[in-house]
């Protein structure tokens, strides 16, 4: 039974792995392309004769219920800089903020995992606390890295990100005992919480742009953007 639940631990681990490379590569893939896809939707406008400032200005109110622009702002904020809807841009998780949280049955189940990952965190600040690597005689840019890693373990504790802590106590050689039957049950959750976000982002503007190949495709994504924005056939 330890044996099989070890495998499913391992296994979580690599979807992890791989689900947050993959986040991390449609994160770029979005923010390159959310510049290019503004620069192709004002030249389609135009191209089309849309008069774009017209429709900025009849539908601010819109505009500003839908991505969290003030209405003041709607004709001097590129749309590459809307940021309340997953229509447009990729909504990240904030790196300050707990990935889901917890029911009410899982608060008193998860009590003991929780306190396997502070035991964890506190063998990581004996090595990397800004006031232990003060001394060491490393090098300026290995201590940057170390005293960037303790910033980044304290985050992922504080908001329970701990398969990112994981990941930064196994570059110091930090292990700790392991509780297959409650890791397994948190990162499932963890799991789907990754596969959700991205799922979210292929539905933006941005991405879907990213992914065209044609002009004609380009077209197609603008058109479509055209109408959920402003109810507009172009």
């Amino acid at each position: 039974m330890i044996k099989t639940k070890k495998i499913k631990y391992r296994r979580l681990m690599n979807e992890l792995e791989y689900l947050y490379e993959e986040m991390d590569l449609l994160d770029d893939i979005v923010k390159t392309a959310a510049g290019e896809f503004e620069v192709y939707y004002r030249e389609f406008c135009v191209r089309n004769n849309i008069d774009l400032n017209k429709l900025n200005e009849d539908n601010k109110e819109r505009i500003a219920d839908l991505y969290g622009v003030k209405p003041e702002e709607v004709q001097e904020t590129p749309v590459s800089e809307y940021t309340g809807s997953a229509e447009i841009v990729k909504v990240d998780t904030p790196e300050e903020e707990p990935l889901f949280e917890e029911t009410q049955d899982e608060v008193g189940m998860f009590k003991e995992l929780h306190e396997y990952y502070h035991k964890m965190f506190k063998k990581l600040a004996m090595q990397l606390h800004p006031d232990r690597i003060e001394n060491f005689t490393a090098n300026d840019e290995f201590k940057k890295q170390m005293s960037w890693d303790f910033s980044k373990a304290k985050s992922a504790l504080d908001n329970k990100k701990y398969f990112k802590l994981i990941q930064i106590a196994k570059k110091y050689n930090i292990y700790v005992t392991e509780h297959f039957s409650l890791q397994i049950k948190w990162f499932k959750k963890e799991r789907d919480v990754i596969m959700g976000a991205l799922q979210q982002v292929k539905t933006t503007y941005n991405y879907k742009f990213a992914e065209c190949e044609t002009d004609e495709q380009k077209d197609d994504v603008v058109r479509k953007f055209i109408w959920h924005l402003f109810r507009v056939k172009a």
